[in-house]
């Protein structure tokens, strides 16, 4: 898929409307609060995966993502925007996914490239890491999740987004019109990137 440059208009509007993320990173540990959430979705939006074998077009490799000065700041605040740039990527480019495996646990980098340029804007890309989750979802046969990312963008914290995605990849068992999930605390520690020494209780989650 070619480089989409934004020159202004709704971040998400002009970009893909559904993004997918194959299952184990659903369910992978995702150490990143909201605004890094946010630039994570939209490099998805930028990512046209191999889904099944009728796929005729899909990306043989990762697609550099261009996010206009405009939308960096509409994604950031208009506050000191230029301060939590400085700090969001400094800590976006340290990323490290934790996903489950039969045998153990892989710890895969997020990101190959995040540059940011005055005037020009930020170009941010997948770590080659990241294919069997992003890109060779047929490939891999672990299955996939799509979202549409007008139900997950504009979710205020990270933990929001986190459980949608969560609920959303049962959707396809659906049963009178909701979607039903039984976590464990313990994988629900894990996938939020909490603590395990806290929250030891539904009702602290609830709470907190």
């Amino acid at each position: 898929m070619a480089q989409q440059e934004l020159d202004g208009g709704d971040t998400v509007n002009e970009r893909r409307p559904i993004i997918y993320q194959a299952n184990p990173l659903i369910e992978a540990r995702k150490a990143m609060n909201t605004m890094e959430m946010r630039l994570f979705l939209i490099a998805l939006q930028d990512v046209n995966p191999h889904l099944s074998k009728n796929d005729r077009f899909y990306d043989k490799k990762f697609p550099a993502t261009h996010i206009a000065p405009a939308q960096v700041k509409e994604i950031l605040g208009n506050g000191m925007y230029m301060t939590l740039l400085d700090k969001t990527c400094d800590s976006l480019a340290k990323r490290v996914l934790v996903i489950r495996m039969q045998d153990g646990m892989k710890f895969v980098p997020l990101f190959a490239v995040i540059q940011y340029r005055k005037r020009v804007g930020l170009d941010i890309r997948f770590n080659d890491e990241m294919r069997p989750y992003l890109l060779d979802i047929f490939e891999e046969g672990k299955g996939y999740t799509k979202i549409a990312m007008k139900q997950i963008f504009y979710l205020s914290s990270a933990y929001s987004m986190r459980l949608l995605e969560l609920m959303l990849q049962y959707q396809g068992f659906m049963q009178d019109g909701c979607v039903r999930r039984h976590i464990e605390l313990a994988d629900l520690r894990f996938m939020l990137n909490v603590d395990e020494r806290k929250y030891q209780r539904i009702q602290d989650f609830c709470k907190r």
